[in-house]
């Protein structure tokens, strides 16, 4: 089993950052996490609502972060198609495959329903553009030539350079139905975000496995757990309440903004207009770690809930862990890091080159 670290950038006005030492932080985060035998670092991208996240430029980050570590991957949860020309964006990305030594990959989306008013984008247009986008990509990242003629982009004769080394792993996730299909067909890995327990997606990845083998692909799992680690359970549990709080917070923070709901429903975001992101911020603290939304615990009461996930879900390859919380001090990431990767980790992960061979 893998396990990787995964970061949302949250900085909300209650506990406000400077952007740069966030960054800062995260970097060394990143470098303790290679150091510590993580396979993964996860990130999303993330425009304008800074309590959700200040992750605006995912690859920049893992370029910087390449230089200073040797085996750690890197991961986008998900880049948001529709905001990007794609043939810029391939081109971006196979600059990042080569800064990282080939350790980049990422997971495509269409996107949260309110960034595209932030982006003057209509939309309706936004499964169209995702769809094309998406062609593009992975012909630009294919073919040393191409062609494409749709409906939002019309290019003949076009070479994306530099070329990456290998095209990078793709992923997608979400709330849509269609996305594990498509995930199936394709032949990628999926994400569960860290705001749903197992449980609540059981039914998305019987699509996805189901998908799957219908077109001869091996299916590929990854987890995301939000987890607060100490070394007594108490001790966690009353120290974690107010930054599990906000990151619950933070996750729903933008819906203030979201389109009316007759607007959304007609125009394909139907889950947005459901409001049951909104009531994810009105779970109570206890509600939250009784229901594994979190792990929150001593080292020796998560490590059966790790168990207890891999068992449940075959197929897992991964599960990435939230250990970052807006208002936490920098040095209890890098002590939930410690914990989890040595009195948890070596329980699942007998030979670390074994682990990695998949990569």
């Amino acid at each position: 089993m893998n396990f990787g670290i995964y970061v949302e950038m949250q900085n909300p006005e209650q506990y406000k950052k400077p952007h740069a030492q966030v960054y800062r932080e995260i970097l060394e985060q990143i470098e303790h996490a290679d150091k510590r035998g993580f396979s993964t670092f996860n990130t999303l991208e993330h425009h304008w609502f800074e309590e959700f996240s200040i992750s605006a430029n995912p690859m920049a980050l893992y370029s910087a972060a390449a230089q200073h570590t040797s085996n750690i991957r890197f991961r986008t949860c998900s880049h948001v198609l529709p905001l990007h020309n794609p043939m810029v964006f391939a081109g971006q990305a196979a600059v990042t495959d080569i800064l990282t030594g080939g350790r980049f990959e990422f997971a495509v989306g269409r996107g949260h329903a309110w960034v595209f008013p932030k982006a003057s984008i209509p939309l309706e247009e936004s499964r169209g553009r995702f769809v094309e986008s998406l062609e593009i990509i992975e012909k630009a990242l294919e073919e040393e030539v191409f062609s494409y003629h749709g409906k939002y982009y019309d290019v003949e004769n076009v070479r994306v350079v530099p070329r990456p080394t290998k095209k990078p792993r793709i992923f997608t996730g979400g709330a849509s139905n269609h996305n594990y299909e498509l995930a199936g067909k394709k032949g990628w890995g999926v994400l569960i975000t860290p705001m749903l327990p197992l449980e609540h997606v059981l039914g998305q990845l019987d699509i996805y496995r189901k998908s799957c083998k219908e077109h001869g692909n091996t299916p590929d799992i990854v987890y995301v757990q939000a987890l607060y680690l100490d070394d007594g359970g108490e001790r966690a549990r009353k120290e974690a309440e107010p930054y599990i709080l906000q990151f619950m917070k933070g996750n729903v923070s933008p819906a203030k903004e979201l389109p009316p709901k007759e607007e959304m429903i007609k125009k394909d975001f139907g889950f947005y207009a459901s409001g049951a992101l909104e009531s994810l911020a009105d779970i109570p603290y206890q509600k939250l770690i009784d229901d594994e939304y979190v792990w929150v615990g001593s080292p020796d009461e998560i490590q059966p809930k790790v168990k207890k996930v891999i068992e449940a879900c075959p197929d897992l390859s991964e599960i990435a862990l939230l250990c970052t919380y807006a208002g936490m001090e920098h040095w209890k990431t890098i002590r939930t890091q410690d914990l989890f990767s040595q009195q948890i980790m070596p329980h699942f992960q007998e030979n670390k080159e074994e682990a990695l061979v998949r990569y």
